[in-house]
């Protein structure tokens, strides 16, 4: 099951929109911040809503930090040509 773009609910209200899985975690970006919401809160998913129980925002904020410094490391040259980027091609 695809979980990412997705409106996440706590309850009732919106809470934010999910982005990615990362491990064990939901990754939701809540305004600027990117909380990674344990997989086992997730109370239900119906069409493009999830919604989640209760969770430790303040553990959530640390993966999440995790989850931006990893996602946001600088790419080397071998790893942009790995995937097609930098190539010249002659004409």
């Amino acid at each position: 099951m695809d979980l990412v773009c997705m409106y996440v609910f706590r309850g009732d209200e919106e809470f934010g929109e999910s982005i990615d899985v990362y491990g064990d975690y939901l990754i939701v970006k809540v305004g600027s911040e990117f909380l990674a919401v344990p997989k086992k809160c997730i109370k239900s998913v119906d069409g493009d809503k999830i919604v989640v129980s209760e969770f430790d925002e303040k553990e959530a904020a640390e993966v999440g930090k995790k989850w931006v410094e990893e996602k946001s490391k600088p790419v080397s040259l071998e790893e942009l040509k790995s995937y097609g980027f930098g190539e010249e091609q002659e004409e």
